[in-house]
């Protein structure tokens, strides 16, 4: 005797609701990958246009970033140069915005008068947006001021920070204390061409169980150090 198996109405329309689940999960991830989030897009402008407002600064100067483009939809910013994104999530883990200051002058004299006095009024705020961030290079920008920096707090995940040859004359340890994944920090010539207050204190450094390497190298410290702080440091050059 021949027995005919039936499939069920209801195990068939199980089957088709998991397909149409999985196809849906496959479109999705398809989807993220490679698009950045839309909040670290606008952050990634909002970085862009506060060069605008450096002296001397032209639109030819734009030149580093000519691929951050913002155009009102969410945008390929991963595609975008000096930035690196996570393949599958699209969020942001590495910015390379070393050196997007600078200019070439036939003028020497003219060139170090525009060097003194072009500095970056950067908000550090716009980098809180930036969750899964990394690593972060913003060395030879002349940035002279702090203003944000504590949103840097936010950033739990960080392990590279560059902040060399800028113009920033507070202390900015206590704002970087909050860092406890960084394993680089590199401070040296922070204070490019001036002098720091006559005493400083990198006792919120004790915090950085995960550093390797920190550099304070050129900084001109001219009064109290505590370097038994950074103790810890495999390689610490001050």
């Amino acid at each position: 005797m021949c027995r005919t198996i039936m499939e069920s109405p209801c195990i068939s329309k199980h089957n088709s609701s998991l397909l149409v689940l999985m196809m849906l999960l496959s479109f999705m991830v398809g989807w993220i990958e490679g698009v950045c989030m839309e909040d670290e897009r606008k952050a990634l402008l909002e970085i862009k246009a506060s060069l605008r407002e450096i002296p001397y600064f032209s639109k030819s100067d734009f030149l580093g970033l000519s691929t951050w483009v913002g155009n009102g939809t969410s945008g390929e910013c991963c595609d975008w140069e000096r930035i690196t994104c996570d393949p599958t999530t699209g969020y942001i883990t590495d910015l390379y915005l070393s050196d997007i200051t600078s200019m070439e002058y036939d003028d020497y004299s003219y060139y170090v008068r525009a060097q003194t006095e072009r500095t970056w009024s950067l908000n550090f705020s716009s980098f809180a947006h930036f969750k899964e961030l990394r690593s972060l290079d913003l060395s030879w920008n002349y940035i002279n001021n702090t203003k944000g920096l504590e949103r840097l707090e936010s950033l739990k995940k960080l392990e590279i920070l560059n902040l060399s040859t800028n113009y920033i004359e507070t202390n900015i340890f206590p704002s970087l204390g909050a860092l406890t994944s960084l394993k680089i920090l590199d401070l040296s010539l922070m204070n490019w061409g001036r002098q720091f207050p006559p005493a400083l204190d990198i006792s919120e450094f004790s915090s950085l169980e995960n550093l390797e390497l920190l550099d304070l190298s050129g900084c001109g410290y001219n009064g109290s150090f505590q370097r038994q702080a950074v103790d810890g440091c495999s390689n610490d050059e001050i």
